[in-house]
């Protein structure tokens, strides 16, 4: 599916914009109003009588409400309990009290299944705040749309003044400056731009003029071959890794190593005589600030070039193992590793297994597998891994490590392991890996019958 994302400040017009885009693309684009999502929530916590936004409320809202959309035609409507509530989201009154409930964590998870289930099933357009960011972050295009304040603050007062002759044009600058606050200081979801969004300017434009940019754009951008993009995460000695290079070699689509990723600036670290006795948040990002890291492959090989050095040769040790696990939990390198994942995504047909791939790396995948398996099955891989390797381990220590892991994996501040609603699970405790394979393309094959298996 091709996936168009434009986020912008409030009165830069990109509610319209994409109503506008999706009419002059070609094919059967949607348009998914994000804003009317939560706009939803905040309507349905007002008429249920709640009169504080606490997260006591907020939980037992959640606990009774469910909410779901429908298309008529080209119109998009919101349904929540059964009721259509598209006619009531238009109010200043629910457009503020939208802003505050979208901060919940819990309002924001039912939203992310929502609209990353809809991305991967169409061709789309997603408006919003954090759609480049956090909802479709591999999005084939990226638009982050603004104006001048005041420009913004006349539209939405021309747009108010109808529905309310008393509000004044002061009142709105006001109001559009709180929400711009609001919308720009909400941690992970806030508003901002990436490294790969375009950023487009429309002070000057008109909303036609804006639509033909953007569609000139996009067209340009969307031209390249869209690919597939399938996620493998899960549990240690669940057969993850195996099952992506099996299910890679199938399909001939490539495997992203992101430990490979991670052992190389290890490697570069060690190469360019940084100390590992000083690493910290500080000498890690200046370390971070000096290299440059690509991947490509070579004959069917993941090769990892850091300031075009090629460490593919060097990154199986266990000293690179042991430094690499030091320096991957540092934001300014998995920063640098997450973009190259993301970019490789966008450009190439492929299997990237790991621990937070589906749910955090590429949430709007074509398709997410998650692998588990019985916890005696896993260790006893995993000893007789250890025992192949000529460790002299007993099965208990091994059980009590595997314990360790799962357990770190499942509780990190960032990137833990976890299972999203729309993963599909592979339990591999009485498969053999041709099963699981086997399994994996059948519901590969569900979706996209046409798809080339060799």
């Amino acid at each position: 599916m091709v996936n168009v994302a434009i986020d912008g400040y409030t009165g830069s017009g990109k509610s319209t914009l994409v109503k506008l885009l999706a009419k002059k693309l070609d094919g059967n684009f949607r348009v998914l109003d994000t804003g009317a999502i939560f706009r939803s929530f905040a309507y349905a916590f007002d008429k249920a009588g709640y009169k504080e936004l606490t997260p006591e409320n907020i939980e037992k809202f959640l606990r009774n409400v469910s909410l779901h959309i429908e298309f008529i035609g080209d119109d998009q409507h919101v349904f929540v309990n059964g009721e259509d509530v598209t006619p009531f989201l238009r109010t200043e009154k629910i457009s503020v009290l939208s802003s505050k409930i979208s901060v919940f964590p819990e309002v924001r998870a039912k939203y992310l299944v929502i609209a990353q289930s809809f991305a991967k099933d169409n061709d789309c357009i997603m408006e919003g705040r954090d759609i480049g960011t956090v909802v479709m972050p591999n999005a084939d295009v990226k638009i982050f749309l603004t104006a001048n304040e005041n420009v913004r603050a006349n539209r939405r007062f021309e747009e108010l003044k109808d529905k309310n002759a008393d509000i004044t044009f002061e009142e709105v600058l006001k109001d559009l400056q709180e929400r711009d606050y609001r919308d720009t200081h909400k941690g992970d979801a806030s508003l901002r731009y990436t490294e790969d969004s375009i950023v487009v300017d429309n002070t000057e434009m008109t909303l036609e003029q804006t639509a033909d940019f953007c569609l000139n754009l996009i067209n340009k951008l969307i031209g390249r071959k869209k690919v597939i993009n399938i996620t493998i995460d899960g549990y240690v000695c669940s057969g993850k890794s195996t099952i992506a290079k099996a299910l890679a070699k199938r399909l001939h689509f490539s495997v992203f190593d992101t430990g490979a990723i991670y052992r190389a600036i290890a490697c570069a670290f060690d190469y360019m005589h940084f100390d590992e006795d000083k690493i910290d948040e500080k000498y890690i990002c200046k370390f971070a600030k000096q290299i440059n890291v690509k991947a490509s492959f070579i004959d069917d090989v993941q090769h990892v070039f850091v300031n075009g050095i090629d460490y593919t040769s060097k990154i199986r040790t266990e000293r690179i193992s042991a430094l690499s696990a030091k320096i991957s939990p540092f934001e300014c390198i998995r920063e640098k590793v997450l973009k190259l994942q993301r970019d490789f995504a966008r450009e190439n047909n492929i299997v990237m297994e790991g621990r937070d791939i589906g749910s955090f790396v590429l949430p709007n995948a074509d398709f997410k597998f998650f692998t588990t398996a019985d916890e005696m099955v896993r260790a006893k891989r995993r000893f007789d891994q250890q025992r192949a390797m000529g460790n002299d381990v007993s099965f208990e220590e091994v059980l009590k490590e595997l314990h360790q892991r799962d357990y770190n994996d499942t509780h990190r501040d960032h990137g833990e392991l976890k299972m999203v609603e729309d993963s599909i699970l592979v339990d591999t405790t009485n498969q053999s890996l041709e099963q699981s394979v086997e399994f994996c393309l059948s519901k590969i094959k569900e979706k996209m019958p046409d798809i080339k298996v060799y």
